[in-house]
């Protein structure tokens, strides 16, 4: 029954009414994939860029019509055995705000059915905004569809529940001042990589390729602990954050002078909660540091989106993270 169903789906390339002349229609007067030629010669040359953000889903679906993820090269694997598929819930213990301190922290795994601990699968932590905890955070993102088509393990963070004077709240630390230390000894930096450590004994884990996305909060978060280990995060998305609110924006400058920490920015410019400046700001530090655009960091700025996870970008997103994996765990010391 399945391989008759599989024998009868239609072939949709170039069906498009316009297809062959030299315009990729999709999206525009026909459907996806249905423009397969003009899109696929319009897609190996199409950089994002503002105002064209169409082509992003168009390229996003050529894209992921490529080799699947089990039939790409790895980099270096944990070599974990065993461990659950599906969505589960476990608990670590690591450092508080103060290093003699020690609390109970939970996260969110979901493992795709189709993993194979013989393969090396990257690892996304997946990061909620202010009072955000891990619970709804899979329906949020959509993440877990995104995980099952590209078989990557994602981890849904947990913040911990803090006193912020009047009440208690879920929060990330994203404040210098709010931890004893200096900002590598961010008391969720040690969660994460709590989390991680933990998760690389049970599953193959391609060391290469452990990313850190968030939105607001969780997106300050993410872009703090990808500067802040880059031995640790291949790089980072990043939904709607900031940092020159908590002054981070000064040792991303900094630190942008010896390593290039890859990321991709995304942030609506009609957001009342977090202005698209703080974005703005980030992007500009990487240019004013002398990268490459495209190469090194990836800027969403949308038109009248407001303070939302923008999940029709994840695959696009996804494809650029995969593609500029850790070079020091890579085989060749190099992207693969």
């Amino acid at each position: 029954m399945f391989l008759w169903l599989w024998a009868c789906t239609p072939d949709t390339t170039d069906v498009c009414p316009t297809a062959k002349n030299d315009t990729c229609d999709e999206l525009l007067t026909c459907a996806l994939g249905t423009d397969s030629s003009d899109c696929d010669a319009t897609c190996k040359t199409w950089i994002p860029s503002d105002g064209d953000y169409r082509m992003a889903g168009v390229c996003a679906l050529d894209d992921g019509n490529r080799l699947a993820q089990s039939e790409k090269s790895h980099g270096e694997g944990t070599m974990g055995e065993g461990g659950l598929t599906g969505s589960y819930d476990a608990t670590v213990t690591v450092r508080g705000s103060r290093s003699s301190n020690s609390v109970d922290r939970q996260y969110r795994v979901y493992v795709p059915r189709r993993y194979d601990p013989e393969n090396p699968v990257p690892l996304m932590f997946a990061l909620g905004g202010f009072t955000v905890d891990m619970y709804w955070m899979a329906e949020f993102t959509e993440m877990n569809r995104m995980a099952d088509r590209e078989n990557f393990i994602v981890v849904y963070g947990h913040p911990e529940w803090r006193d912020f004077g009047n009440y208690d709240v879920f929060a990330w630390y994203v404040y210098n001042n709010a931890f004893e230390g200096d900002w590598i000894d961010n008391p969720d930096i040690a969660y994460m990589e709590a989390v991680y450590n933990e998760l690389s004994t049970q599953y193959n884990i391609d060391k290469s390729r452990v990313f850190t996305s968030g939105h607001s909060r969780g997106a300050a978060l993410s872009i703090i602990a990808a500067f802040e280990r880059p031995d640790l995060f291949a790089g980072y998305c990043a939904q709607a954050g900031f940092g020159s609110t908590n002054d981070y924006n000064l040792r991303i400058e900094e630190l942008l002078q010896s390593n290039a920490v890859h990321g991709v920015l995304i942030h609506g410019d009609a957001d009342p909660d977090v202005r698209v400046v703080e974005s703005d700001a980030i992007h500009d530090l990487y240019k004013a540091a002398g990268y490459e655009y495209f190469d090194d960091w990836l800027y969403f700025r949308i038109p009248e989106a407001t303070h939302e996870w923008q999940s029709h970008l994840n695959q696009e997103t996804w494809n650029w993270l995969y593609d500029h994996p850790n070079p020091l765990y890579t085989n060749n010391g190099g992207a693969q």
